[in-house]
């Protein structure tokens, strides 16, 4: 219920005096509120009740969070730390352990940066000594620490963070120490393990920098220039980092200490390259000799996009010309048919190669990757027409399309942002048959596809809200990774349709395997919403409510932006909601601080509501981590002033007095406001000038106004005028439009506004003028008044 509701209540009831104001009724705003109609009375209806109770739909099920195994446990066990209370048993934590690692591999989840943190801070918690009651509970087993590696090295990430490299070093050191049951491994192999880890994770200088001390060690041969060498994995991670120099360095190190120039090095400096077109350098790595093998194949597809987008159709011509006449194998020639239609040739040159494609044991026939990799060349140039030729020679040669073929048709159409012909593919997507488990990389690519492809369908106007269900539903069946991004987009889409069930749905499912840093880009999102102005009240305020549901672990700063957000919309009492969730958070970070009252107080000095005033004020009294300064104290004279309670906030002005930081000036401004409120306030306004006088301090033209306005407010208009004359004196400069308008509101009837208004035309023209371009309204007395941006603060 609205804080004001009383007020407004109070005017259907009690007949107000009109008093007619020519000078203020053309600018008056109408009443937006419509008058209550009376009932109309109906005779009485008898209905079969029971048969409600038969048919009635049951009430939508609210969908309960959902959590990997052992997961939860884990985050009790670092609850249960931080508070300082009794751990869970370690044989309960390594059970934990054991089945979020082993859920991480059934499913191919990697691990997030929240999950790599506290597992580091678990593992590091198991190996240490146990305490009495788990005296007899077997250490981690190499299967254990196994199954962490694996997903570390095996399980392509999501987030590559720092948190990720803790764990992988936290590992490493307890394979060293021994503190586990099993089998050892050998130093190499670990050191192996590490380097990978710190290649996948953004730590691949350091890892060059080991790998050039181990070089010459003969114990770490094998991993160095050896068989099982991790001198690709550093190349790669300081290819995905950008590090070019020390990547041309590795090469040119390698070469000279005898590891010759392969196939694999050459593809990652050469795509390192291409995808940055510059020209030069990829034709050098491409064209280096080889001691051994052929190039691969992705280091022809990048070579051809290459010259494709560098207009180089010429130059990579003769290569590709070159690898058909060596009868390669069928992987090759689908890349060759690929890189004829980047170098320009027309399709019905590629169909004639495609019928002569001859391997080293006789003819090759084309087949469905064929048709894929070259439809993916018309993903790749946003050609519809192209990929329609192509599906038109796989229909003549019988040929059918897989769940590939209709996967990179729905991401061309979603580029070309046709919405009919990607919900057409979209649909045949969902009978062409499942991907292949083992396929790591196209099980990637679906779940990139269908998260660009919710992103489209949101940003659709109007939003085709049953196709999105239809997809979130092969989501949830197929169970794909949904990007933090898109889940902020479809929730936002729904609370814009007022579909708060499906909005809980997407967050029960997705938001609690997320790590902190994702969770905060929903959290974002829905911040963004709750703030914007077109957001309407009722879903800005729904909208904060799932925030408060699902994410207890919303910042500080953010939930200090909602609180603003909704003294903005002018609902204190929504406001009060917020500070009230925040003063009960058990984390002491969400605790509101001094600041956080002092700006909730001056949210109510310009929304009044006695009731979350008084509220807010008690949960001061009792926060004893809180001490009042004068600062809060004009902030809560402020407040209750604003609650026509001028007493009690002059109370908090006894208060400044009397402390040792004494008054501010906006704490003078702040009592002269609340004397403009109390009846007889000139008084104790005269008292207080008086003492600023003798004490010959300067006057900020704020602090005269209100002090003008506590003057007028008692009517004294003859002193009001001497006072407004002689400001320049006090102030050293003219009154403007604001102390005009203060003063002209404070006066308590029609004759002394009439009187003021006559006198401030002659006496200050310019000043006057601007106040009469302000919009204007009448009070609950008849009386009329200038909407002035009066923010007074603590």
């Amino acid at each position: 219920m609205r804080a004001n509701f009383a007020r407004h209540a109070r005017h259907l009831v009690v007949r107000r005096a009109y008093a007619p104001a020519p000078a203020c009724a053309s600018y008056a705003a109408p009443s937006r509120r419509r008058p209550i109609a009376r009932q109309p009375v109906v005779c009485p209806t008898f209905e079969r009740t029971f048969l409600d109770i038969l048919f009635k739909k049951a009430p939508r099920e609210v969908r309960q969070p959902e959590y990997e195994p052992g997961w939860m446990q884990i985050m009790v066990w670092r609850s249960r730390m931080l508070e300082k209370l009794r751990p869970p048993t370690r044989k309960e934590l390594m059970a934990a352990w054991k089945s979020l690692m082993q859920s991480k591999i059934r499913n191919n989840l990697p691990l997030n940066s929240t999950q790599a943190l506290q597992c580091r801070r678990l593992l590091q918690y198991l190996t240490e000594p146990p305490g009495r009651d788990d005296q007899n509970v077997k250490k981690l087993s190499t299967a254990d620490l196994a199954m962490a590696r694996k997903v570390l090295l095996d399980i392509e990430p999501y987030e590559r963070s720092k948190e990720h490299l803790h764990l992988a070093r936290a590992l490493h050191e307890v394979w060293m120490s021994g503190e586990f049951t099993g089998k050892p491994k050998e130093p190499a192999e670990l050191w192996s393990y590490l380097i990978q880890a710190m290649c996948r994770f953004g730590s691949t200088k350091e890892a060059l920098e080991d790998l050039y001390a181990k070089w010459d060690n003969p114990e770490y041969q094998k991993y160095t220039s050896g068989e099982a060498r991790v001198l690709e994995d550093v190349a790669r991670g300081l290819a995905q980092e950008g590090h070019e120099k020390e990547l041309v360095q590795l090469v040119e190190f390698a070469e000279k200490n005898g590891v010759p120039y392969t196939p694999s090095l050459q593809e990652v400096i050469t795509v390192f390259y291409a995808q940055r077109n510059q020209i030069p350098e990829t034709q050098q790595w491409f064209t280096k000799p080889l001691v051994s093998g052929r190039s691969r194949p992705g280091t022809y597809r990048a070579v051809a996009s290459f010259a494709m987008r560098n207009n180089l159709e010429e130059w990579a011509t003769p290569f590709f010309l070159e690898l058909g006449q060596t009868q390669p194998r069928k992987s090759y020639w689908d890349v060759l048919l690929q890189g004829m239609l980047f170098v320009g040739m027309r399709l019905e040159e590629v169909q004639s190669i495609m019928s002569h494609m001859i391997g080293q044991n006789g003819p090759l026939s084309p087949d469905t990757a064929t048709i894929n990799s070259m439809l993916r060349v018309a993903g790749e140039t946003v050609n519809p027409s192209l990929a329609e030729e192509i599906l038109a020679i796989a229909l003549s040669k019988s040929i059918k399309p897989d769940a590939e073929t209709y996967l990179v048709l729905l991401s061309m159409h979603i580029s070309a942002g046709s919405v009919s012909d990607a919900k057409a593919v979209y649909e045949q997507l969902q009978y062409a048959g499942s991907i292949p488990a083992d396929n790591t990389a196209l099980w990637t690519e679906y779940g990139q596809v269908m998260n660009r492809y919710l992103l489209f369908l949101c940003h659709q106007r109007p939003a085709d809200f049953k196709l999105i269900l239809q997809v979130l539903g092969t989501v949830e069946e197929e169970k794909l990774h949904l990007a933090p991004e898109t889940v902020g987009s479809l929730c936002l889409r729904f609370l814009e349709n007022d579909q708060s069930f499906d909005v809980m749905d997407i967050l029960s499912i997705h938001a609690f395997m997320y790590s902190e840093a994702q969770r905060e880009v929903v959290q974002s999102a829905f911040v963004t919403f709750c703030l914007d102005p077109n957001t309407s009240t009722s879903r800005a305020w729904g909208a904060y409510q799932l925030l408060q549901q699902f994410f207890q672990d919303l910042s500080f700063e953010r939930r200090v932006q909602l609180l603003h957000g909704f003294f903005a919309r002018k609902r204190p009492d929504m406001a009060t909601w917020v500070f009230s969730h925040m003063r009960q958070h058990r984390n002491k970070e969400f605790q509101p601080r001094r600041d956080t009252y002092v700006k909730c107080f001056e949210g109510f000095a310009q929304n009044p509501d006695r009731e979350g005033t008084e509220q807010v004020h008690n949960m001061l009294k009792m926060d004893t981590r809180v001490h009042t300064n004068t600062k809060l104290n004009t902030a809560l004279m402020l407040a209750y002033a604003a609650c026509e309670r001028p007493l009690k906030a002059l109370d908090f002005w006894h208060e400044i007095q009397h402390s040792p930081e004494g008054p501010s000036y906006a704490s003078l401004e702040a009592v002269f406001w609340t004397l403009e409120r109390k009846s007889g306030g000139s008084k104790l306004a005269h008292e207080i000038w008086d003492k600023i006088e003798a004490m010959d301090i300067e006057v900020p033209p704020a602090v005269f106004t209100a002090y003008v306005g506590a003057i007028a407010a008692s009517g004294n208009e003859k002193e009001v005028r001497n006072l407004i004359m002689k400001m320049a004196s006090y102030t050293g400069s003219e009154p403007d439009a604001m102390t005009l308008g203060v003063a002209f509101n404070a006066l308590p009837g029609e004759n002394f506004q009439s009187g003021f208004k006559e006198w401030a035309e002659k006496r200050y023209r310019e000043a006057w003028a601007d106040l009469q371009r302000k919009r204007r309204r009448k009070t609950e007395f008849g009386l009329c008044q200038y909407k002035l941006d009066r923010v007074v603060k603590a």
